[in-house]
């Protein structure tokens, strides 16, 4: 496996539009558009802070996985995603070790493919393997 560099940090937070205010209003940095995602229970906006992406992350379904953590350690940093040269071959390779992962198949996103590797394998942290979907 190999590893790209940081894709961004995911953020936990309990009203976009109040994290907008400090992140955009206060900070000058640049946001995206905030996305709906109802699959997933959230809404997010991509902050850019130079070439760092803060995933700012609303949860909106509460029975779903970022409402337990929001409810469980409240608004805060809740993943890093790791940019990996081949997703599916990181997942194999971190199968066969036996490293514990949330997701054994990797999820499709709109411009990527993701997996999430448990906090008990980590020492704690949620990360998020993340492989660019080429443009077509």
């Amino acid at each position: 496996m190999k590893i790209l560099g940081i894709d961004h940090i995911g953020i936990a937070v309990r009203r976009l539009e109040e994290a907008l205010e400090f992140y955009v209003d206060r900070l000058g940095l640049t946001a995206d558009a905030i996305e709906e995602k109802p699959e997933l229970g959230i809404r997010l906006v991509r902050v850019r802070a130079a070439n760092v992406v803060l995933e700012l992350i609303e949860a909106q379904d509460w029975g779903r996985t970022t409402q337990r953590y929001l409810d469980h350690k409240g608004p805060g940093v809740y993943h890093v995603g790791l940019q990996v040269d081949d997703v599916d071959a990181a997942v194999a390779e971190l199968l066969e070790s036996r490293t514990r992962l949330i997701d054994e198949v990797p999820r499709e996103g709109d411009e990527m493919r993701v997996s999430f590797v448990h906090p008990d394998a980590t020492g704690g942290a949620l990360v998020e393997l993340v492989t660019k979907k080429r443009p077509p």
